[in-house]
């Protein structure tokens, strides 16, 4: 990934937390981080594996492919697009 995709990536991530009204300590609890590294996630400096990269989608009900755009990830089921 690219310095700016992981931007873009960690913006969106911060966002969808946000939006859920959930504290970084609850999120990094969920994906099974420390507080710090999901800093890194949210300021794009940490190196996302595939698998945490789908396991935030799951935690916000968004695609993995949601996170890579720079527009507001839609938050529906992902088994509801077509």
């Amino acid at each position: 990934m690219t310095q700016s995709e992981n931007i873009t990536i960690g913006q969106n991530v911060a966002r969808l937390r946000e939006d859920a009204e959930m504290s970084v300590s609850e999120a990094a609890r969920q994906l099974g981080v420390g507080r710090t590294y999901w800093y890194q996630i949210e300021t794009g400096t940490a190196n996302l594996t595939l698998e945490k990269l789908k396991r935030i989608a799951e935690m916000f009900d968004v695609s993995v492919r949601d996170l890579f755009t720079a527009r507001k990830p839609r938050k529906e089921p992902v088994g509801a697009r077509r």
